[in-house]
C-alpha cells in the first residue's frame, strides 16, 4: 500500500516544479505515476486526464484528487490535493511579500519570458503522449500537430466550446 507521505511527496514535487498550470503537469504526472512508480496504468491515467479536463475546477487539483482517491480513498484525495496546492500557495505568499521590489527587475522579466517556450514544449509533449496512448498511430500525430498549430495561432482566443464540439465530431468520425 502506498503511504500518504509518498502520495504527498509526489504531488508536492510536481507542484513545485511545474509552471503553466494543470496542462503542464500532465506529462510530469504521467512520467511519475505511470512510468516511474507504476502506481496506475496508462489507460486509467488517460481516463483521469479526460475526467479532470471536463470536471469543473483546476485540472491539477482534479487530477490529484482522482489519483489520490483511486490509490488511498478520501484521505488520499485530500493528501494529494494538498500536496499539489501547497507549493503554489507558499510561492504566492513569498512573492506577495517581495513583489514590490521585483516588479521592474529585468532578470525576473527575462525569467518569466523564458518560461513561455518551456510551457509550450510541455503542452506539446502532453498532447503527443495522450494522442499516442489513446488514438491510432497516424491520427495521434495529426491531432497533436493540429492542436499545437491552433494553440500557436490563436492561443487564449480559442472558443473552447467550439474546440470541444469539433473534437467530439472528429472522435465520432474516427472511432465509429
Amino acid at each position: 500500500m502506498i503511504s500518504f507521505l509518498a502520495l504527498f511527496g509526489v504531488f508536492f514535487k510536481i507542484g513545485i516544479f511545474t509552471f503553466g498550470g494543470g496542462q503542464a503537469m500532465i506529462p510530469l504526472l504521467q512520467k511519475e505515476l505511470v512510468v516511474n512508480l507504476l502506481w496506475i496504468p496508462m489507460k486509467e491515467f488517460l481516463d483521469f486526464v479526460a475526467i479532470s479536463e471536463i470536471t469543473p475546477g483546476p485540472v491539477a487539483i482534479n487530477m490529484a484528487t482522482f489519483v489520490g482517491y483511486k490509490l488511498r480513498g478520501l484521505t488520499g484525495a485530500l493528501v494529494t490535493s494538498l500536496g499539489v496546492i501547497l507549493p503554489s500557495f507558499i510561492i504566492i505568499l513569498i512573492i506577495a511579500t517581495v513583489a514590490h521590489t521585483f516588479r521592474t527587475n529585468r532578470w525576473v522579466s527575462a525569467f518569466l519570458d523564458g518560461l513561455q517556450p518551456v510551457v509550450l514544449a510541455l503542452l506539446t509533449y502532453a498532447i503527443y503522449s495522450i494522442a499516442r496512448g489513446g488514438i491510432p498511430a497516424w491520427w495521434g500525430y495529426v491531432a497533436a500537430l493540429g492542436i499545437l498549430l491552433l494553440i500557436l495561432k490563436y492561443g487564449k482566443k480559442l472558443n473552447l466550446f467550439l474546440v470541444l464540439l469539433a473534437a467530439g465530431g472528429l472522435g465520432l468520425l474516427i472511432f465509429r
